[in-house]
């Protein structure tokens, strides 16, 4: 676009103009536009009183070169252009910026539910057992003591074990928006996946809130889902057994109903 036209559109928008002192990185080469013609001077209009006059004035004075006077002025008035070019040009280009408003506002979506942080604590036993526990930032609770406890109540103290943590969110940025529920749940449940491609287990423990809404690979319909042959079992976190010891009777029931030989001692 050159600056004549760059000019006449910021005129018929009502936009100052902005001219920069130097020449703005990336932009093109600046080239001088061709400047218009002297417009020649266009004789003026007489006034609407004066013209009545001149056609009132032969006719009262009876003359007969009445119709030669009344087509003179009618000749130099029709001699008079109506409306320079550019009046022309801005027109045009202000009927063509007018926006109509047929289109439809586009529905905005929803703000996500807001995620407050929290923790998952993993532990891998062998091949049998990969446990996610969630829990609340800052908490001091020996649930690594209570884990231990329930593997070697199991007789899988003695397993080759593995810990793994995730922080949500994964980075804390105070300027931005609080992540919400639909990235925590494609975050968690992928890295999940992965785990459990790294390391193939029978069973996965999600023990929590945090842990079954954001991790589990399928929907929880039960204490006890199947996920491509691997029993997914839904469970109090380590955090809710030692706040209310009486629901460790409820975890101890299904532990015996999910691995009855290791139980029976």
């Amino acid at each position: 676009m050159n600056e004549l036209q760059r000019t006449e559109y910021l005129t018929a928008l009502g936009v100052t103009s902005y001219m920069p002192r130097f020449r703005l990185p990336l932009a093109a080469e600046p080239i001088q536009a061709p400047l218009p013609p002297p417009a020649e001077e266009a004789p003026q209009a007489p006034p609407r009183a004066a013209l009545m006059a001149e056609v009132a004035a032969p006719e009262q004075s009876g003359g007969g070169n009445a119709d030669e006077v009344r087509s003179e002025i009618v000749a130099r008035t029709d001699s008079v252009d109506p409306a320079p070019e550019l009046g022309r040009v801005i027109g045009s280009i202000t009927s063509e910026a007018r926006v109509t408003a047929t289109a439809k506002a586009a529905p905005v979506a929803p703000p996500q539910q807001q995620v407050a942080p929290f923790v998952l604590s993993c532990w891998w036993l062998g091949e049998e057992v990969l446990a996610v526990d969630s829990r609340e930032p800052g908490t001091a609770l020996p649930v690594e003591s209570l884990f231990g406890n329930i593997a070697r109540a199991l007789g899988w103290h003695q397993l080759p074990t593995g810990r793994d943590k995730l922080r949500w969110p994964l980075t804390e940025n105070p300027f931005a928006a609080a992540a919400g529920a639909d990235d925590a749940r494609d975050t968690c449940s992928s890295w999940l996946e992965a785990a459990c491609v790294r390391k193939p287990v029978k069973s996965i423990w999600l023990m929590g809130e945090q842990a079954q809404s954001y991790c589990a690979p399928v929907t929880l319909e039960g204490p006890v889902n199947d996920w491509q042959g691997v029993s997914v079992v839904s469970m109090p976190s380590l955090t809710e057994l030692l706040t209310q010891p009486a629901r460790k009777r409820e975890v101890w029931n299904l532990l015996r109903k999910l691995y009855p030989e290791q139980t029976r001692r």
